[in-house]
């Protein structure tokens, strides 16, 4: 059977927000441009479903971790997610994430849960869930490492992380030199700011956890 990513979004402090019309209609636009950007990994669309809650089921990819950095960076407002990797008891409708069930969502359910419980003081917002739990534990270590390293971010290392994104850059191996033009600073200013934030540490080790979600991927078929 085939297997999928389930996801489970639940937005942080929503009933906060003054105008929920806004931020629903903010986090739709979101969802599409994910869904222009990553048209190979979206297998049911990105949904909002109780209000403050949104899922979408994807195919296991190596570049899960940067669409992820990429939704996060285009929803005005902080979430948590839970990962459910499995397979599905129903059909699915791939415009719209309701409905469907099976081992994926059960697992995305129970890791929302968890990053509920254990968000170790709000450095993670992230939680992985498989049938195999040596890998989740591996995956979920790398996960707290990264995010970690995210949450100590200062205002303008987190806007040089955007930045990069915005350019489509998503590895610790770049032309700097260019980029730093792009951005009208000196190289050396901006090698400053990729070495104090760690960024390319964070990059490396959210590819390498792509990477190891598309050969377990592979080795369950």
């Amino acid at each position: 059977m085939t297997n999928y990513l389930a996801i489970i979004g639940d937005i942080i402090q929503s009933k906060q927000v003054e105008d929920r019309a806004q931020l629903q209609d903010s986090i739709n636009r979101a969802f599409e441009t994910i869904h222009n950007l990553y048209p190979d990994l979206i297998q049911s669309k990105f949904t909002l479903t109780l209000g403050d809650e949104f899922q979408a089921l994807l195919t296991p990819s190596k570049h899960i971790f940067e669409l992820l950095d990429a939704l996060e960076h285009l929803i005005p407002v902080p979430f948590r997610f839970g990962l459910g990797y499995g397979t599905l008891t129903t059909g699915f409708d791939k415009n719209v994430s309701i409905g469907a069930d099976g081992p994926a969502y059960w697992y995305a359910r129970e890791a929302i849960d968890i990053i509920h419980d254990q968000n170790w003081s709000g450095k993670t917002k992230s939680y992985i869930i498989t049938k195999d739990e040596t890998f989740d534990r591996t995956m979920n270590n790398l996960i707290l490492l990264s995010d970690t390293l995210k949450s100590e971010w200062t205002d303008l290392q987190e806007e040089t992380f955007e930045q990069m994104l915005d350019k489509n850059i998503y590895t610790a191996v770049f032309n700097q030199k260019q980029f730093a033009e792009s951005l009208g600073i000196s190289a050396s200013s901006l090698s400053k700011r990729l070495n104090n934030g760690n960024i390319k540490i964070y990059l490396h080790s959210r590819n390498t956890m792509g990477y190891l979600l598309e050969v377990f991927d592979e080795s369950t078929e």
